[in-house]
């Protein structure tokens, strides 16, 4: 304990010599392992407590990216550091250099919601209430504080660890925010396609509201396997909620789930905002608290895996190439006295590699080459860098790890086949609001 206490004095001083914040010493407490993720401002890393043992994830982000914007995410370390609820993910701690800002969370191992799902023998209406009311537990906690997640989807719902009886829980704050009056409407462009709100879209002003709508977009999706609109982009999405009754329960993959299932979906994606519930008031919905319960036989898994499969394996296509575009940009920004921008390189699990190996040779002839191609085109700097160990390996939440359901496969083919062109050009659009 002495020699450590020494090291870190000694980090201290080295810093006062080097230009360093004081906190910059706090690195050293951590070993740093593969990369989790990429957005606008920096990369997720997974990474151990060197004195605890803990696996964390630590999220770095380049202050160059941030273009004079670094309050915005100290006021995100301010607000993580009074969450604290079993449903949400825990912070743990946070430094800085000259050049970077690191923020230390607890690391989710048990898999995405999505992913977690379809590994298991059956999925009933009575499984998804219960997912759900946990997600509701954490957005009544943040809604009590004035706290606006404004990126409730699939990818950030994480299952804690990997027993069956993990508790889930909620998390990238990046985009979140603390209201000023619990009545306030925000008014910049935030959340995720497919989840985010009318409103959010529109620029009329969106608030607490926002998270209730991305819930009944999860609610559906649980339920059936798929989104609730078709559209593609924006406009089109818009003109969709806008008609008369958008929301359609497909007979073939309602016909088995409950009426008040329905009716909570239908209150929770109400166009108008004002007419949505509360948090408090979905939680005493007579679907979570009496009905779900009653529906405990019927698997709506193979409905649920079918969509989630085709998805995922055009989905894992392109988070390779968007991580890939992000890094680069992230590189090109980064200062040349960073005091170590290898941090920012694409970190590759051995999981992540055979996820890689394992999609392309499940697809055959020039079809499976497409996608092999544009791949290929997404190996980044130093793909060959390890994990902590085999065994964080086995352990860590990764957005990259291998789908071992390949059943529809003949989905995938025809994703790959009509998708060849959007993949080989993929090029993301930049958002300074994710």
């Amino acid at each position: 304990m002495q020699t450590h206490h020494n090291h870190h004095n000694f980090s201290k001083i080295v810093n006062k010599i080097t230009g360093q914040p004081e906190s910059y010493a706090l690195k050293q407490n951590y070993t740093f392992g593969k990369t989790l993720g990429a957005g606008s401002f920096g990369v997720v890393r997974h990474a151990r407590n060197n004195s605890t043992g803990e696996e964390v994830a630590i999220k770095i982000m380049l202050k160059n990216a941030l273009k004079g914007h670094e309050q915005v995410v100290y006021d995100e370390i301010n607000m993580l550091k009074n969450l604290n609820h079993p449903n949400i993910v825990g912070f743990r701690d946070w430094f800085e250099s000259k050049d970077k800002i690191y923020i230390v969370t607890q690391l989710a191992i048990g898999g995405e919601l999505f992913e977690r799902i379809v590994e298991k023998g059956s999925f009933t209406e009575n499984d998804a209430g219960e997912v759900i009311y946990q997600i509701l537990l954490a957005l009544g906690y943040l809604h009590d504080q004035d706290i606006v997640h404004r990126d409730v989807k699939p990818e950030n719902v994480l299952y804690l660890d990997k027993s069956d009886s993990s508790p889930i829980v909620l998390a990238d704050f990046g985009i979140a925010k603390k209201l000023s009056t619990p009545d306030q409407l925000l008014t910049s462009m935030a959340g995720s396609f497919g989840y985010v709100a009318p409103e959010v879209l529109k620029g009329t002003g969106h608030g607490k509201p926002c998270d209730i709508w991305s819930l009944g977009v999860i609610t559906y999706t649980l339920l059936c396997g798929y989104l609730p609109f078709r559209a593609e982009n924006v406009h089109d999405f818009l003109e969709e909620v806008n008609y008369n009754n958008p929301v359609i329960f497909h007979e073939r993959y309602w016909s088995n789930i409950s009426k008040d299932a329905r009716f909570f979906i239908l209150k929770a994606l109400a166009p108008n905002p004002s007419d949505r519930p509360t948090v408090r008031e979905l939680l005493t919905d007579s679907w979570l608290i009496e009905t779900c319960k009653l529906h405990k036989e019927f698997d709506l898994l193979p409905n649920v895996k079918e969509g989630f499969d085709a998805r995922k394996k055009f989905r894992e296509v392109i988070e390779l190439v968007r991580l890939n575009n992000r890094i680069k940009r992230l590189k090109s920004l980064a200062s040349e006295t960073d005091d170590d921008v290898s941090e920012l390189d694409y970190h590759l699990s051995s999981a992540s590699s055979s996820s890689v190996s394992s999609l392309s040779a499940n697809l055959p002839g020039e079809r499976g080459k497409s996608l092999l191609d544009a791949l290929e085109r997404t190996h980044l700097s130093n793909p060959s860098a390890s994990s902590i160990s085999s065994e964080s390996n086995n352990s860590a939440n990764t957005k990259s790890k291998s789908n071992p359901h390949l059943d529809a496969l003949h989905q995938v083919i025809m994703t790959a086949k009509h998708n060849k062109e959007r993949v080989q050009s993929y090029k993301e659009k930049e958002n300074t609001d994710d």
